[in-house]
């Protein structure tokens, strides 16, 4: 027989214990509610079809995130040191949407419905730009992170199979795009960037030229992670000494987790020692910090935007500086392994794109076929 008790906080708790079964507990608004269930449950048990809930009818997506955020032996800690600053944050808008739920309430469906208003977000800045719509590669990466979450939820036996292999609609990334300066463009970049209100802007624009460094690598760098002298620089990693070469970067926070060391050229050098110069020494602190929160990384967006407009430069992104760096330096005859090794490609298929030419370097590369004489045939 259930025993239904008044709290005193006005509630009904409501204990059902019978031999062989494990004991039953729940709390009731109103006491017609918990002999209600106390019926049903106490039926269920005498047909035999009684089953206690299992753990993933009792978790849900929040506090699943939370045991994967902080599990040692199988959760995120056990990733790279990147992903473990960056999934965090990547899984925000999935504890938004249904952070919420019970595990076993999360279908596939659920799933399409949250991704269809990933796709329609806007990217806002820091400082409330609006840096457009989100591309078809973040999505991809979301759901990658959401299917990481869910494939830990099964290791834990909390769910017997991950909704996200029902998951068929992935967009489609369009990485291919390739938009490369032409020399009377850049020219044009660097003086627009010069006459900058934003000390900041001549600076970066120029590493991320000379380096070819992704954005956020660029802006999460710390003080005691960049050498641009000719000696050697000593580094802690993890609690590991590690040596920066003389006039090298090391990058350690980057898109595929692994770290690597990233030579400076003279223009590279020039900028950030006359930068770095004029900064606080902060071994921890950012090169390049936002002026409201030190600890975030600057907001670029609105004087680069700028820059652009005054440049007179069009269809042109902060990213594209990239394959500025990547195009040129196989212009100049290097491998795409080299570039890879530069750059941090892991795969070598994706760095294929950058190896388009500029129109003045492939007219004079054309322009070697010339012969003195016709070629008879």
């Amino acid at each position: 027989m259930a025993s239904i008790i008044e709290t005193k906080f006005g509630t009904w708790r409501v204990t059902i214990k019978r031999k062989g079964t494990k004991p039953q507990y729940k709390v009731f608004k109103r006491k017609t509610d918990a002999e209600v269930w106390a019926r049903n449950i106490e039926g269920a048990i005498d047909r035999g079809e009684h089953r206690p809930a299992a753990k993933g009818e009792r978790i849900t997506f929040d506090e699943l995130v939370n045991l994967f955020l902080t599990d040692n032996d199988h959760g995120l800690p056990t990733h790279s040191i990147n992903q473990q600053k960056l999934v965090p944050g990547k899984l925000k808008f999935w504890r938004q949407e249904f952070g919420f739920a019970i595990l076993r309430d999360i279908s596939p469906e659920l799933i399409d419905e949250a991704t269809e208003r990933l796709q329609k977000k806007r990217i806002i800045s820091t400082a409330g730009n609006d840096r457009g719509q989100i591309s078809p590669s973040t999505v991809r990466t979301l759901l990658g992170n959401l299917g990481t979450v869910f494939r830990y939820a099964v290791t834990k036996r909390f769910i017997r199979e991950t909704p996200m292999r029902q998951i068929h609609g992935k967009p489609e990334a369009n990485d291919e795009r390739v938009r490369i300066l032409s020399d009377d463009e850049r020219l044009r970049l660097l003086a627009a960037c010069d006459i900058s209100q934003t000390p900041e802007l001549p600076v970066t624009v120029r590493l991320a030229l000379n380096t070819g460094l992704r954005k956020s690598e660029l802006f999460n760098l710390t003080q005691d992670r960049v050498n641009t002298t000719d000696r050697a620089k000593r580094y802690q990693a993890n609690g590991l000494p590690f040596v920066i070469p003389p006039r090298h970067i090391l990058v350690e926070i980057t898109k595929n987790g692994h770290p690597r060391l990233m030579p400076l050229n003279d223009d590279a050098v020039d900028a950030l020692t006359n930068w770095m110069r004029a900064q606080p020494i902060d071994p921890k602190a950012l090169v390049f910090p936002s002026r409201e929160t030190p600890r975030k990384p600057l907001d670029i967006d609105r004087p680069w935007q700028t820059a652009l407009r005054r440049a007179e430069i069009d269809d042109f992104r902060w990213h594209d500086m990239r394959h500025c760096f990547a195009s040129e330096l196989i212009m100049t005859g290097a491998s795409v392994a080299q570039v890879a090794k530069l750059t941090g490609h892991r795969d070598l298929k994706s760095l294929m794109r950058y190896s388009h030419l500029s129109p003045e370097h492939s007219h004079e590369l054309v322009a070697r076929l010339n012969r003195k004489e016709p070629c008879h045939i």
